[in-house]
């Protein structure tokens, strides 16, 4: 051990490389020891320039118990001092990974949203990094510009998850004392502006079933059924194998990684138990059949751990394949151009809690939301649904069961476009257009509450 003269502390040169020093703080109560400050250099000059700066520090009237701190705040201060955004980004994002407290996705999620704003801010110096740059650096990334280093503008719902996580990345820079103060906290958070998902009407969920099922079943519209009538993410739908699929309910505790063999947990990272309508009960008895029969066609062993949904090796189609396929299958099914693959998840919750009334919990449990604020991205409504519950809503204030108005008999269909007219279809072959308040002329009134 080298010593420095008139200054307390020594050090001494590693066996890997580089030196180590040494300085004393003194008895430990908590310890129950005499305690000491050590820190690693890489040189003796940056060792011995280390020691006289601390005595120094305890010199002009620091106690040496205060060494510690006062090391770990100069240090952050040396590091940040030469660090860029770029550089700090990838110590916070791979912390973060190896703590393993969030999932996979959520670490592929984060750098992505760095990619994004990284050519804007990314060679910046961590500590000169001001709310007026990510100001601009917004604005370019909006933009359809030359100033857009990313090749296209992208929507502020993009720009929202990237906000937040550079919120949580420079907020953990305050955290570290790699700066005074977070950037973010005046940067104004985007607003969401891409359109919601929709859902499928009744109508077109009926003429989905109707095209898939009318024609020779395949692995993919059959993936297409369990989305639509179990509500599974495409990840979840396409880990999915024949062991899964018990006494006409799914087990749902996997997911398949995107662009490969392999699995990750469910989103929320539990398990559930989702039954399958007596329709898909039948679709999937008889894909069952033809599978097992194209398994032996082609020379390939099928076992209860072959995919329900398989590529054309007899595999499990990966996302990216079955995303494609959607794409132009699209076209030829009675569906919206632009709907999409988690359209029909969307179609799943809003059906359930819409038009067959069960309730949240029991939704909740069969599509795997975990928290309220997301399971209600997934619920839509619209105006035909709002009037009826404005009807019902007025017949339950005040009723009139007396009045045989057309709207309370059963055989009174409301228009779609039009809450004061509907159609009467009392005479089924001459359906007769009339108001919703009008007095029944055929004396062939229903009330729907006998009916």
């Amino acid at each position: 051990m080298a010593t420095v003269p008139r200054n307390k502390g020594s050090y001494a040169q590693r066996k890997g490389g580089g030196y180590q020093v040494k300085y004393p703080l003194g008895w430990s109560e908590q310890k129950k020891k005499y305690d000491e400050y050590r820190e690693d250099v890489g040189s003796e000059a940056e060792a011995i320039a280390l020691i006289k700066a601390i005595n120094d520090f305890v010199y002009h009237g620091a106690d040496p118990t205060e060494v510690p701190a006062w090391r770990s705040g100069k240090k952050a201060e040396e590091a940040c001092a030469t660090m860029t955004v770029s550089e700090f980004a990838e110590e916070f994002i791979g912390t973060r990974e190896r703590q393993r407290k969030v999932e996979a996705r959520t670490i592929e999620s984060d750098r992505e949203c760095f990619r994004r704003i990284e050519p804007y801010i990314g060679k910046m110096l961590v500590t000169a990094v001001t709310a007026r740059d990510i100001d601009l650096a917004y604005a370019r990334m909006r933009s359809d510009g030359p100033d857009n280093l990313g090749g296209r503008a992208y929507s502020g719902t993009t720009l929202q998850k990237t906000h937040a996580f550079l919120a949580m990345m420079f907020g953990k820079a305050v955290d570290y004392d790699y700066i005074a103060k977070n950037p973010m906290a005046k940067v104004e958070r985007p607003r969401r502006d891409t359109p919601e998902k929709r859902e499928l009407t009744q109508e077109q969920a009926q003429a989905l079933y109707d095209a898939i099922v009318g024609g020779p079943l395949e692995a993919k519209p059959v993936g297409v059924l369990l989305c639509m009538f179990c509500g599974l993410r495409m990840s979840e739908m396409l880990a999915l194998k024949w062991s899964d699929y018990s006494g006409g309910s799914l087990s749902v505790t996997k997911s398949l990684q995107r662009e490969r063999q392999a699995f990750k947990p469910t989103k929320n990272g539990e398990d559930r138990t989702v039954p399958c309508p007596p329709p898909l009960i039948a679709v999937l008895a008889e894909w069952r059949a033809l599978q097992r029969a194209w398994y032996e066609a082609h020379g390939l062993e099928w076992s209860a751990d072959a995919p329900i949904v398989n590529s054309r090796v007899g595999n499990h189609t990966l996302q990216r394949s079955f995303g494609k396929w959607f794409a132009e299958a699209r076209k030829r099914y009675p569906v919206p151009d632009d709907f999409t693959v988690h359209g029909l998840r969307h179609t799943f919750v809003t059906f359930l809690d819409r038009d067959c009334q069960v309730d949240s919990t029991t939704t909740k449990s069969m599509s795997g939301h975990k928290d309220e604020s997301a399971f209600h991205i997934y619920t839509h409504t619209n105006d035909e649904s709002r009037r009826k519950a404005a009807l019902a809503l007025g017949s339950m204030i005040a009723p009139d069961p007396d009045a045989a108005r057309c709207l309370n008999c059963k055989l009174w269909t409301m228009s779609p476009l039009d809450a004061t007219k509907g159609a009467c279809w009392a005479d089924a072959d001459a359906p007769a257009v009339t108001g919703a308040v009008e007095l029944c002329a055929r004396e062939r009134f229903a009330m729907r509450m006998s009916a």
